[in-house]
């Protein structure tokens, strides 16, 4: 979990402009493996889009920014 929050804080700190680039892999090529080995679906999705969208309304950013754009790149839709 410790490498999973890591990835996580880069990527956001970068997505909301925290940082001017992102050097970790796109969303299908490092969600990949979850998908194909582990079953990651769209059920693991809402669960996590639930208590990280919480938690981002909880500390102000902009519904807009929250909003499930990702879905089809994590879950190589």
């Amino acid at each position: 979990m410790g490498r999973q929050a890591g990835h996580q804080k880069m990527f956001l700190t970068y997505a909301f402009g925290g940082a001017p680039n992102y050097s970790g892999k796109g969303m299908r090529e490092a969600h990949k493996t979850l998908v194909e080995e582990q079953g990651l679906n769209d059920s693991h999705f809402d669960a996590v889009l639930e208590n990280l969208g919480a938690a981002m309304a909880e500390l102000g950013v902009p519904g807009a920014l929250i909003a499930e754009t990702t879905r089809a790149d994590i879950l190589n839709k």
